[in-house]
């Protein structure tokens, strides 16, 4: 009995071991699959928000069957749930299962060991009494350099079937338990048989026909609160008692007895298990069921052979479990990326390509292969030239490998961009190429990038005409021509800059794009409009004559001329040339359309610039209705005090000017501001003060007026260095425009607004004095006032139409 309690010791542990070993088989496999998810650069872009067709392409309904699993489930990097699918799922232990992901999650150290773990984490989960394998991995690139940005949950249930099925393999009873099942509590509680087995604490429960053996069995959470439980049906133990009984019967038995008996023993402990074993292996080898096993207990040859052979197919199954895996998961490769293969016979020209990849291109059939003229027939015309060349080569033997792209027209009609790269491995005795196999992979979305970015590259994003890039490449072209008959039409906008300067960037933008429609409704089919430069436009024309050039310049002129909707007139400049025996290259054909451009530049240049300023100053007086008599009256009396003050005549000449165009930047002030009835507030008061800005940008632009330009930037500079906008102080200010200040200011409060009413002239020089050293040039304040009320050449009829205390 001793024997046998130690055989049955031994049992236990090595059924406990295979157990554990088909659950860490299983463990391995859930791992492997979720690490194959969760190192796929899809999954990654699916967790970063930039992958919205994951779900629908690879989530389908029988995702989870194909995968052999129960439940999947994306988490963020915070823990919340992006997506979940269950599948074979009791609602209650869903239920109960999202709560534990919950509660574990939340435990922010533990989750975020989870998220930077290098590995993935997989083990055992009881859940509402449900045991379930499961597999938790945080999400990378496929490269794993990019960072983890979230965590991919796996489950297997281990139901009854699983069971029944661990039953079957083993030849044992299996459960799983935790630690408050009463069961357990009982077994932990009782004085029974501790085993160690591979550093594992058995507890043996043995009645008289079992024996019951706990194990204690880390959890995902590594807390030991799950217990594997085994039942074993105690043959020897009966056996041994049945031995016993029977042996007190042997010593009164005769020899003959003893002989049989000794022949019977014989032949249930050696004949018969030979013969089981020999049965068994011809089942195997029948069957080809490598995941069985047999159970021959004994510590004999005949049991060293039976655990030999179970190692072997042990082993055996793991290798074919491995294939199956590959395989699957080169399925599902292809199947994701919408790639296939091809495998060629080249002496039959066959194409025997993939399924899946022939139903995508929808030419299904039963036969599984496409001939040479059918292939030829779906590929687009403009690529069969390549397709053919790239396949004689391998044909010939001159290239071992295969690499061509092209168009392949779907049974739809719709036509896609393929990559197909393969290599010649079979020759036949006279080494000549025979089969040739490679990938299929769809590169249409690629494509489309290339030409997107093509497009982009050759295009000006302002105007969407033609850019100078391609335009030089072009001409490239037209230089190789000798025989082409090409004209060049140059074009520049006048006034361009003092458009950006005066009403920003966007009103010279729209002018632009307004003048590249002009140029796009008003050339041929063959000819082509860039733009050249910022103010520049060229347009290209091949093979026609100079009448056609000559009046497609005057159609384009007149188009400019009638544009609307545009706070100035438009006016361009413009000049022609053609490549002939004296300009033979497009280089001297460009310069001189450009010299005759800038000759015919020069000549409207000057006119262009003078309308644009009288539109200007047009829409000033429109703007503000007491801008045109402000202007005059601070003209008139500024020419009259500097010849009082004895500025010299090219200083008078400046001030008028400056009288007249010292405002001339509230034309890019809003009107709701510049009108306002009200205070402003502070924000409009600092767009209100950018108005010298403008008007000293309009003035530079301006050969006629950049002599004044400094002047109109600092009219608004006060004495003390607290005005705007430089923060000018004292001598700092120009003269001109410390004298305009001071006759400005006496102008506007002794004349009405509409935001206050007119001030007495005893009133405003009060305040002129009182301004004195602060805003004004005090020297200046003194001569001002002096002239103002001693000098008689000071217009009295200006001074009389100022208002008067009242007696």
């Amino acid at each position: 009995m001793n024997y046998a309690d130690k055989i049955e010791n031994s049992i236990v542990s090595q059924n406990f071991n295979r157990a554990m070993s088909v659950i860490q088989r299983e463990e391995s496999s859930l791992e492997s699959t979720v690490m194959d998810w969760a190192y796929w650069d899809d999954t990654y872009s699916f967790l970063n928000g930039t992958n919205s067709e994951y779900v629908d392409i690879n989530l389908e309904d029988n995702t989870l069957t194909s995968l052999n699993i129960n439940y999947m489930g994306f988490y963020n990097l915070s823990g919340d749930t992006v997506f979940a699918k269950a599948y074979g799922i009791d609602a209650s232990v869903e239920s109960s299962f999202n709560k534990e992901l919950f509660r574990i999650f939340k435990n922010a150290d533990y989750y975020r060991n989870l998220l930077f773990s290098p590995d993935p984490m997989t083990g055992l989960l009881i859940v509402s009494g449900q045991p379930l394998l499961i597999s938790i991995s945080p999400v990378t690139s496929s490269n794993r350099e990019a960072s983890n940005n979230g965590i991919i949950v796996f489950c297997k249930l281990i139901d009854q079937k699983f069971l029944d099925y661990l039953k079957d393999v083993l030849k044992v009873g299996i459960n799983f338990h935790t630690s408050q099942d009463p069961e357990i509590l009982e077994a932990l509680q009782q004085d029974n048989v501790m085993l160690s087995s591979d550093h594992t604490i058995l507890y043996i429960k043995k009645t008289t026909d079992s024996v019951t053996s706990y194990a204690l069995i880390n959890n995902i959470q590594n807390n030991t609160e799950i217990f594997l439980k085994l039942d074993t049906d105690r043959i020897m133990y009966r056996d041994g008692l049945a031995i016993i009984n029977y042996s007190s019967f042997a010593f009164i038995a005769t020899f003959l007895i003893i002989s049989i008996l000794c022949l019977r023993i014989l032949e249930f402990s050696v004949f018969r298990r030979i013969e089981k074993l020999d049965g068994f292996m011809n089942c195997i080898r029948n069957k080809k069921l490598m995941s069985k096993t047999i159970s021959l207990p004994g510590n004999d040859e005949i049991s060293s052979l039976a655990s030999s052979a179970n190692e072997m197919l042990q082993e055996l199954d793991n290798h074919y479990k491995e294939i199956r895996i590959n395989e699957e998961r080169f399925k599902l490769i292809m199947e994701a990326t919408n790639d296939g293969y091809f495998d060629t016979d080249l002496l039959m020209n066959k194409f025997n390509i993939s399924p899946d990849l022939l139903k995508y291109l929808g030419y299904m059939n039963h036969k599984g292969y496409l001939d040479y003229d059918q292939v030829i027939n779906i590929i687009h015309p403009e690529d069969k030239t390549l397709f053919r060349a790239a396949l004689s080569d391998c044909f010939k033997g001159n290239d071992e490998k295969l690499m061509v792209e092209c168009r392949v027209r779907k049974s739809s009609g719709e036509w896609l961009w393929l990559q197909c790269r393969g290599k010649i491995v079979r020759y036949d005795d006279f080494k000549n190429p025979k089969r040739l196999i490679g990938t299929i992979s769809d590169i249409t979305q690629r494509k489309n990038y290339e030409a997107e970015n093509l497009y982009l590259s050759q295009t000006d994003m302002v105007t969407t005409l033609k850019n100078r890039t391609f335009v030089e490449v072009l001409l490239e072209k037209a230089d190789k021509c000798t025989s082409c008959n090409s004209w060049i039409i140059m074009g520049d906008i006048n006034g361009l800059r003092l458009i950006n300067d005066t009403f920003g960037h966007q009103e010279g933008d729209r002018l632009l794009r307004g003048i590249g429609e002009i140029l796009k409704n008003c050339c041929s089919t063959g000819d082509i409009p860039a733009r050249w430069s910022g103010d520049e436009f060229i347009i290209f024309i091949k093979d026609n004559n100079s009448d056609y050039v000559d009046i497609l310049i005057e159609k384009i002129q007149k188009e400019c001329a009638n544009m609307s909707g545009y706070q100035t007139p438009i006016s361009l400049s413009w000049g022609r040339a053609n490549k002939d025996r004296l300009h033979t290259d497009m280089k001297a054909v460009i310069k001189l359309a450009e010299e005759r451009m800038y000759r015919n530049k020069l000549l409207e240049s000057r006119s262009a610039k003078s309308s644009i300023l009288s539109s200007l100053e047009q829409s000033l007086h429109e703007k503000h209705i007491e801008t045109e008599e402000h202007t005059r009256r601070i003209e008139q009396m500024c020419s009259q005090i500097g010849k009082r003050m004895g500025l010299s005549q090219d200083e008078l000449d400046e001030v008028a000017l400056l009288s007249l165009l010292h405002d001339i930047g509230k034309i890019g002030i809003p009107e709701d501001i510049l009108l306002k009835p009200d205070k402003l507030t502070s924000d409009e008061w600092e767009v209100m003060k950018t108005h010298s800005e403008i008007g000293y940008r309009i003035a530079v632009s301006t050969p006629d007026l950049a002599h004044v330009a400094n002047e109109i930037l600092s009219h608004h500079e006060r004495y003390d260095g607290t005005g705007y906008p430089q923060g000018l102080k004292g001598k700092e200010i120009p003269k001109l425009s410390r004298l305009l200040a001071i006759v400005d200011s006496f102008d506007v409060m002794t004349h009405a607004r509409q935001y206050k009413e007119a001030m007495t002239i005893e009133s405003a020089v009060l305040e002129i004095k009182s301004c004195s050293g602060k805003q004004f040039d005090p020297d200046m304040v003194e001569q001002f006032l002096t002239i103002l009320s001693e000098d008689s050449s000071v217009d009295q009829n200006l001074l009389n139409s100022l208002p008067r205390p009242e007696c």
